[in-house]
């Protein structure tokens, strides 16, 4: 047996075959757009050559192309062709090497067809148009101060274009006035780079939410599987756990010296904590569809909260609204992320300095802040919120974080950790607030 899919007998397009399948020099440029792209221009560059020597006789016979620019005219398309090589042995000379952006390459391309376009009738030459694939081409592959770039140079080849080149002797007689050509080529050399370019940023948008949507169900994908894994845990330990609890009893019922006595309770307080951590594991699981949600004043729950938690630690400031704010939320759960949050800031200022829980909402969501001025955010819990376990601390379960995290995402919301103006930290839970008259009975 074997997991290989199966190749598609279906015959490619003439053109996929002619130029190469995207996705098969996607696949040989090794995940590196810029590769990707150059390769592509490579194959359009020799079918540009190709078209630029098929039409040399037809201008020529025609009056397009004189005579005596024969030979600077095939020198402009031998020495696209030569840059065309050199292109093709750096991308198989340097397989490793990352190419950064299509922009010079777009210049030779420019520069190659401009001078072409000014040896046989500049603006006025049948084939101009040709000047606004590169601009869709351009605006396709290029973004930022490069895409802008390359608008400031379709200017240029227009200009270059239109005020050059000597009519030849095909050119109509009387030919389109320049005052009438030369707005043309740049209004429509613009619009169209313009039009790709939003196109463009449309298309890269679109990816990076994909991308995000992927890592995000990538991320529950694995919550999940660490909820089983830990539900798992808890099964096959809770037996022998529960039968060392009992034989710690049993040893604490003996006469022991004070040694003995000390060793005992340091095993008892580790059995406790194993028995909370696997608690812990199993319990913070949220799922969307197994919390209880309930009409809650969110001001009067967090005055609450700091109240119960200020009573065995220390006074918390309260930044409120005026008006308490009434929506549907899950107050148990929640409860216990605030309390996390707390210990978590009051952990990271070492017990000194004040706390603040700030609460801001609008029509439909509320933003909670649990505010201190520790030293602030560490950059691996930055990069991975949201992961089980990661901890800081020494003796930290690394749980806290990630149910606040997973209480935000079950709710619909987001965790975000920020640094505080001033010193310190804030971890900010966006929650989307419907009103209890808009939630379902």
């Amino acid at each position: 047996m074997t997991d290989r899919a199966p190749r598609s007998t279906a015959p490619l397009p003439g053109f996929v075959r002619l130029f190469g399948s995207p996705g098969v020099l996607a696949q040989r440029g090794g995940g590196d757009v810029g590769r990707t792209r150059l390769a592509l221009l490579i194959r359009l560059r020799w079918a540009a050559i190709a078209g630029q020597l098929a039409v040399v006789l037809p201008a020529l016979s025609s009056g397009w192309l004189r005579g005596e620019d024969l030979a600077l005219y095939l020198g402009v398309v031998a020495s696209l062709a030569v840059f065309n090589l050199w292109s093709v042995w750096f991308l198989a000379r340097k397989p490793r090497r990352r190419v950064d952006s299509a922009l010079p390459h777009l210049i030779v391309d420019m520069l190659a067809l401009t001078v072409l376009l000014v040896l046989s009738g500049g603006a006025w030459n049948p084939l101009a148009p040709v000047v606004f694939i590169h601009a869709g081409l351009g605006a396709l592959v290029l973004d930022g101060w490069r895409s802008l770039a390359l608008a400031g140079m379709l200017v240029a080849v227009a200009v270059a274009i239109t005020l050059l080149p000597d009519l030849p002797p095909a050119a109509p007689d009387p030919p389109t006035p320049k005052a009438v050509i030369l707005p043309a080529q740049v209004l429509v050399s613009l619009v169209v780079w313009a039009m790709t370019a939003w196109v463009a940023q449309g298309l890269n948008a679109q990816q990076r939410l994909l991308r995000n949507l992927q890592d995000h169900q990538g991320r529950v994908d694995r919550l999940r599987a660490s909820g089983a894994l830990a539900a798992g845990f808890s099964h096959e330990f809770s037996t022998p756990l529960n039968t060392l609890r009992m034989r710690l009893e049993r040893l604490g019922r003996r006469d022991l010296d004070e040694a003995a006595l000390a060793d005992l309770g340091a095993a008892e307080a580790a059995a406790d904590r194993c028995e909370g951590v696997l608690r812990s594991m199993v319990a913070r699981q949220m799922d969307p569809n197994e919390l209880r949600l309930e009409a809650v004043e969110l001001g009067g729950l967090l005055r609450r909260i700091t109240r119960s938690w200020s009573s065995e630690h220390k006074p918390v400031a309260l930044d409120l609204p005026v008006v308490d704010h009434r929506c549907v939320m899950a107050p148990l759960p929640m409860t216990q992320v605030i309390l996390d949050l707390l210990d978590n800031a009051d952990e990271a200022m070492g017990g000194e300095g004040e706390l603040e829980i700030g609460l801001r909402c609008s029509e439909d969501a509320c933003i909670i802040e649990v505010r201190d001025r520790g030293p602030g955010w560490p950059d691996v819990v930055r990069k991975y919120l949201g992961q089980p376990f990661l901890t800081t601390k020494s003796g930290g379960t690394g749980l806290g974080l990630f149910n606040a995290w997973s209480l935000a995402m079950a709710l619909g919301g987001t965790l975000r950790l920020e640094d505080r103006p001033g010193g310190g930290a804030i971890a900010a839970l966006d929650l989307p607030c419907t009103t209890a008259e808009e939630h379902p009975a």
